[in-house]
């Protein structure tokens, strides 16, 4: 029998997905555009969650960068989401691991990531996977206004 889900790489064709379920989902709003240069960018790691019919049914967006403190490459995490239909089946974690997988075959020594403050739920799976608070971001959100935290996690 295959697996239910599969994790594979974003393409333009799924821009429209993306940007539904990421409206389906509260996050911060990403044009069409915003998508399409992360794609060409050779440094983003863009996967997708998708059903066996195809379907997007969550993904992970993020960068490598260069550390500001000359300790090598990190990463940072924009986006993840997954559809609240499918939510509490790992498939969070599926999509995160196979982010933290493309990390370390980069040599990454950290991951960044912003999150709101009253996220409880996606703090508390950073916090599973090891990400630690570094800093608060005041009014870093908007729609609505909200304050941040700036998580890391070393590898």
């Amino acid at each position: 029998m295959p697996e239910p889900f599969r994790i594979r790489p974003i393409e333009a064709v799924h821009i429209a997905a993306l940007i539904a379920l990421g409206e389906e989902t509260g996050l911060s709003p990403w044009a069409a555009n915003d998508y399409l240069a992360e794609i060409k960018d050779p440094n983003s790691i863009m996967l997708r969650l998708e059903t066996d019919e195809n379907a997007t049914v969550g993904f992970v967006v993020g960068r490598l960068i260069t550390a500001a403190d000359a300790a090598g490459t990190d990463a940072e995490i924009y986006n993840i989401a997954v559809s609240p239909v499918h939510r509490r089946m790992g498939n969070g974690q599926r999509l995160f691991d196979s982010f933290l997988e493309r990390c370390r075959e980069a040599g990454v020594g950290r991951i960044w990531l912003e999150v709101r403050v009253s996220n409880a739920d996606a703090i508390a799976f950073y916090a599973r996977n090891s990400f630690v608070v570094q800093h608060l971001r005041k009014g870093l959100y908007r729609s609505p206004s909200e304050d941040g935290f700036l998580m890391r996690r070393s590898l």
